[in-house]
């Protein structure tokens, strides 16, 4: 490419070289043609005869020069007016690439600015479950479900029937709780739900959000979402995401068998497992900076 670029400006230069002497010649024809007048008596038939001849000569000869000039100089006029354009669409695209990028810039910080006031509304409702005055809200409804599973089997066994549970004694027993504890965790739920909504739909890196939700998920409300995703919910839109992201990752497999050991085949194995960054997605240290700014 570069090769070829410097052949195509040394023949603009030979192609301005040759209008330069076209131009230089004319004038050199015209000049010489004044020279020689000086001698000519004009009062004589022979010196007007030649004088005419030089005349056809010279306006022959300099007028095809410069018209050949003209031609080579219109030429070059059309070149150097298609690098003017080739020029000010490249700037042109230089200044919407910029203006991309910055518009790129503060959809990411509107969305961060959203995603950072849900999350801080999510952990809000999430504390004011766990410092409740009786106790950690998320523990004592894991607890009074597995209480309310077992009275239920007891019961069972009681009256000689079958202790393995079907689906909707398992629902009936959660719906049951969870009734109880509806005024204190119907903000929580839905304040979770739009906050991985939000994520899922509108960032465009979203493991790199989610993986900032899992830290700040404890043992407990993750049972507590669990069951509330397959028993109670059951949102299809909300369970697709949480196996692409594996949000139940802290699950705690133990306190789940400690009721049954069915409901963990409900989901994808990806639910339950880390969500790595692909490499290609992983942001620049400038992109981080940019976003922080």
């Amino acid at each position: 490419m570069k090769k070829r670029s410097r052949t195509k400006e040394i023949f603009i230069g030979f192609l301005g070289f040759c209008a330069a002497l076209a131009v230089l010649s004319g004038f050199g024809i015209i000049g010489f043609f004044f020279y020689s007048v000086q001698g000519f008596d004009l009062s004589t038939q022979e010196d007007l005869g030649v004088l005419s001849t030089i005349g056809e000569f010279f306006g022959g000869t300099v007028g095809s020069i410069w018209t050949l000039a003209g031609v080579i100089l219109f030429y070059l006029a059309l070149i150097y007016q298609r690098r003017e354009l080739e020029l000010q669409r490249e700037e042109l695209l230089e200044t919407r690439q910029i203006l991309d990028r910055q518009s790129q810039t503060i959809e990411i910080q509107q969305f961060e600015n959203t995603f950072f006031q849900l999350l801080e509304f999510h952990l809000e409702a999430s504390r004011r479950i766990e410092a409740q005055e009786d106790g950690n809200g998320f523990e004592k409804m894991y607890n009074d479900l597995k209480k309310a599973i077992a009275d239920v089997k007891r019961k069972r066994k009681k009256d000689g029937g079958s202790q393995n549970l079907d689906e909707h004694a398992f629902e009936t027993s959660f719906r049951n709780v969870y009734d109880g504890y509806r005024n204190s965790l119907s903000h929580y739920v839905e304040s979770y739900k739009a906050l991985i909504f939000l994520v899922a739909e509108k960032s465009k890196d979203p493991i790199f959000y989610v993986n900032i939700i899992k830290p700040h998920l404890s043992e407990q409300e993750v049972l507590i979402q669990f069951y509330y995703l397959i028993l109670y919910n059951k949102d299809s839109r909300f369970i697709k995401i949480v196996e692409q992201y594996g949000l139940f990752q802290r699950l705690n497999f133990r306190a789940v068998q400690a009721i049954d050991k069915l409901h963990l085949e409900t989901l994808k194995d990806s639910a339950y497992q880390e969500t790595k960054i692909p490499a290609r997605k992983r942001r620049s240290k400038k992109e981080e900076e940019t976003i922080e700014s």
